[in-house]
């Protein structure tokens, strides 16, 4: 989590007196543009885009430079689109200034990278970094758009630079120009440093003299820009917060929630028409948990420290059914009552095995916890009673089991254990670690499993290996053991392709093809460190280390 922003005093110092020092020798990673093997849509990340750092007006959206991407609102339907962010072409998420040059609908952008540019007609994202372009040591503070078609930018250093206004070609400028023909975004933009009065609900209180809103916690969240269009509407940022609307007649203002709380999202569970979001996040401030209802709809945000009944905000696992969502923590198992609205944590006084809770599946009868002492089953209908069941799962050869990961088949539990793979029979009580295949690496280590039909998938240090249950065979290769060298977090095994979640990027096995596909960074993830997987028809979702992505998986207009 970054630091919150002073007082708004000037420009300069709300956009970049926190500016993170700029590795000029890194190109790794390095965004040119947008992705032409894929159509624009085909990725979509969301992130945590709480954090505003500058606003501006354009046709038809309000632009909003965030750390997350730079987010988009139409003023003519009042509905967000979706944020323009490194799965689009952008060079990088760390926004610092956004503007739109009306005359030519370039949209241009200042990031922790250097400069980026939309073409209006392609949608495409072109990239120039600063050390190419003859900035070290420097960034831009200001943008300007002039009338002459041209593009100024100047930085920390007052050098100007300047380019024609269809591409990012920047030259140094020995002599400044008169800026009378220049409109500037940036710290050389003159607006108003004062705020009005504003009135707000959810106990917010607003403050335009210290430039803050209070909430309900006494917390400070600092505004840090403001605009106003011709509508009697004052658009503002905050450093946390997000993005507000205020009505300079009804004097009201409203917080339009947008994207996630956090960026890590660890674990995904569908929920009807919303999608429950968590994770074990980066930073070392109080993490959140988003019920993310799509786009168009406001996401409901949840600070686990601010709720009674909910220990841990180190989410590894989720699911959810009609009456409850059950969270995994690193400090206990998290019920959550949607009709009571009620928060409860579980932990070894209750039973439960251990209070680190890696996976939590469900079927009609059981929820099934896996932890880092075995497996708990807690009988769903005791679940609100005084007298909940729960049950350890129980291991023949070692009375201690560190287990990663569950997945069902039938009336059979998987799981991927620190010894191997272990198959438990949820009728008859019994269970056993899997042999069937006499191959050393059924007894290796294993981190990740999915079942789908008669095969199961599992993933140990050395790759990803599948095999059917039913005939105790192997698939064939490169089903069989293909190597994965930077660690497996998750498989979702279906029925047109088997998806892998790893440390560097994604892996997807094609069924009909019979081949290996890798996505990362360079084709539209927000992070190549990716956690968990969650499919819905023709759209895949990735939790990452930066936010949720989306991939248009099954286009039918291309072949990968």
């Amino acid at each position: 989590m970054q630091k919150i922003f002073k007082p708004y005093v000037l420009a300069a110092l709300i956009l970049f007196s926190f500016y993170s020092a700029i590795d000029v020798t890194a190109a790794e990673h390095r965004i040119r543009e947008t992705n032409r093997a894929y159509r624009q849509g085909d990725w979509i990340t969301y992130s945590a885009t709480r954090f505003v750092r500058y606003i501006s007006i354009g046709d038809p959206y309000v632009y909003f430079a965030t750390t997350g991407g730079i987010t988009r609102m139409n003023y003519y339907s009042n509905k967000w689109d979706f944020p323009w962010t490194t799965s689009n072409g952008l060079a990088d998420n760390d926004v610092y200034i956004v503007a739109q040059d009306l005359n030519t609908g370039f949209l241009w952008a200042v990031t922790q990278k250097g400069v980026s540019y939309l073409e209006p007609a392609s949608e495409r994202w072109y990239n120039s970094f600063y050390d190419e372009m003859g900035m070290f040591n420097q960034y831009i503070t200001s943008l300007g758009i002039g009338d002459d078609r041209q593009i100024y930018v100047v930085t920390s250093d007052n050098r100007w630079f300047v380019s024609d206004n269809i591409s990012a070609n920047f030259s140094e400028m020995n002599q400044p120009p008169t800026d009378d023909h220049i409109r500037w975004y940036g710290a050389k933009e003159q607006r108003s440093q004062s705020l009005p009065d504003f009135f707000m609900d959810g106990g917010f209180l607003f403050d335009s003299r210290q430039h803050y809103i209070d909430d309900l916690q006494f917390r400070h969240w600092q505004i840090t820009t403001w605009i106003r269009d011709d509508w009697n509407n004052l658009w503002l940022g905050t450093w946390g917060l997000g993005a507000g609307r205020g009505d300079l007649v009804t004097r009201r203002l409203e917080m339009l929630d947008f994207g996630l709380w956090d960026d890590t999202v660890d674990a995904i569970a569908q929920d009807r028409d919303s999608y429950w979001l968590g994770g074990m996040q980066e930073h070392n401030e109080h993490a959140g948990v988003t019920e993310w209802r799509g786009p168009l709809l406001k996401p409901l945000f949840y600070e686990p420290f601010l709720i009674s009944g909910f220990a841990s905000d180190q989410v590894t696992s989720i699911t959810a059914d009609a009456r409850s969502v059950w969270f995994g923590t690193l400090g206990g198992l998290v019920r959550f009552d949607k009709r009571k609205n009620l928060w409860k944590t579980y932990t070894v006084a209750d039973r439960l095995s251990n209070d680190r809770v890696r996976r939590v599946v469900m079927d009609a009868n059981y929820l099934w916890a896996a932890t880092e002492s075995g497996v708990s089953r807690i009988l769903l209908a005791s679940v609100g009673t005084d007298s909940m069941k729960i049950d350890p799962v129980r291991f023949p050869s070692h009375k201690i089991v560190r287990v990663y990961d569950l997945a069902q088949q039938d009336n059979l539990l998987w799981m991927a254990t620190e010894f191997g793979v272990f198959v438990y029979n949820k009728i008859d009580g019994e269970g056993g670690y899997y042999n069937g295949l006499e191959e050393t690496i059924v007894g290796r280590p294993a981190f990740a499993i999915s079942a789908w039909g008669d095969e199961i998938w599992f993933g140990t240090d050395e790759g990803v290996s599948g095999f059917n249950a039913v005939t105790n065979e192997w698939l064939e290769a490169p089903a069989k053991n293909f190597p994965v060298e930077d660690g497996v977090n998750r498989i979702l095994a279906s029925a047109r392709a088997v998806w892998v979640a790893t440390n560097d990027g994604v892996l997807k096995y094609d069924r009909e093809m019979q081949r290996w596909v890798r996505f990362t960074f360079e084709d539209g993830l927000a992070d190549d460190r990716v956690y968990s997987i969650q499919l819905d028809g023709d759209y895949i979702y990735f939790g990452t280390a930066r936010g949720l992505t989306r991939f248009y998986w099954n286009s039918p207009y291309r072949n990968d």
